[in-house]
């Protein structure tokens, strides 16, 4: 028996509501995989959707919700092993949301093992959140990101890859991170929790501590990477990069674009206001001790001035409060 099917065995009753171990084929009989969406070297993610279901009365039920399936396979070699086990700790941390969710982050619905997959499956969101986007628009968005993740480092857990390709909109126009692949749950009673000298995650938003390997705390890394996604999200490129779409095929590359972040000097031109700016600066400053938490980002000024001074809107902004009941949460 593996690992994973003996955690299975051992889970307590009341996981039997979302995690399933099935056969091969009652998995086919259940899902219909409509189209891959997604992937990478961990996996594949596709748009499924569940089959309809015979009721005892011999009744047809039509279920008809769309899924995003991330799917793994489980063939045995270390290398699919390892991502099996990567899935396996991805769904710990979003299930671990699941009777305590927060609208910017992407809702857990089941784990499925079989003998030839491992599955996780979720809300599909369909709308990749855009770039170049006016201050007045994508304000709103950072609000729910910022919470989502002070949300996340307060219940002892970080991202390790915000991204804009890691931001997808609700129907109700909600930003909602997904792709928890990275991130790493910690006990927050531990003297190291949070602390971390390893380097994953995806290069040009890497904070300057981490792209290094250095030791650093992954919740102010977390916080250079959601402002770096802030300013692609307004400007259409990072702070970083000379354009749109820079190359980075090789390490001399990388380096030329790491030296730039541990400078800290902008490049190119944007346009947004003062107040969002120096909040980008808190967020996106080179040395991580003089960096704000995403706490601290809640509570900057920028919030309570004006949208004037953000852009078109002349109406005063409220501060800043989420009435998860008000979202259908």
């Amino acid at each position: 028996m593996d690992t994973l099917t003996a955690q299975l065995q051992n889970l307590p009753p009341e996981s039997s509501n979302d995690i399933f171990s099935l056969s091969d084929q009652v998995l086919s009989e259940r899902l219909e995989f409509i189209e891959e969406i997604g992937f990478g070297n961990w996996g594949s993610v596709w748009l499924c959707k569940p089959k309809p279901a015979t009721t005892k009365d011999g009744a047809v039920r039509q279920l008809g919700q769309k899924l995003a399936v991330k799917l793994v396979h489980r063939s045995k070699t270390p290398t699919t092993a390892a991502r099996v086990r990567s899935l396996w700790n991805e769904m710990k941390i979003v299930r671990s949301f699941k009777l305590d969710p927060h609208p910017s982050i992407i809702p857990f619905h089941s784990f499925i093992i079989t003998p030839s997959y491992a599955l996780i499956t979720m809300s599909y969101l369909p709308t990749l959140v855009p770039v170049e986007v006016e201050e007045s628009k994508a304000r709103e968005w950072f609000r729910f990101l910022l919470s989502g993740v002070e949300f996340l480092h307060k219940r002892g857990v970080v991202h390790n890859d915000i991204k804009p390709a890691n931001i997808l909109l609700s129907h109700k126009n909600i930003p909602v991170l997904v792709d928890f692949g990275f991130a790493e749950k910690y006990d927050m009673e531990s003297d190291t929790a949070f602390h971390s000298n390893l380097s994953y995650g995806t290069p040009e938003y890497l904070s300057p501590e981490r792209a290094r390997g250095l030791p650093h705390d992954t919740r102010k890394s977390d916080v250079w990477s959601l402002g770096v996604t802030f300013f692609e999200i307004l400007v259409g490129r990072t702070p970083f990069e000379h354009s749109d779409g820079e190359q980075f095929s090789s390490s001399e590359d990388l380096e030329k674009y790491w030296a730039r972040t541990l400078r800290g000097k902008w490049v190119g031109t944007w346009d947004f206001s003062k107040g969002m700016e120096k909040l980008l600066h808190r967020m996106i400053a080179p040395n991580a001790d003089l960096r704000c938490t995403a706490t601290h980002a809640i509570a900057d000024s920028f919030w309570q001035t004006p949208c004037k001074d953000s852009l078109a809107s002349h109406s005063t902004c409220l501060p800043f409060t989420l009435s998860f009941n008000s979202l259908g949460i």
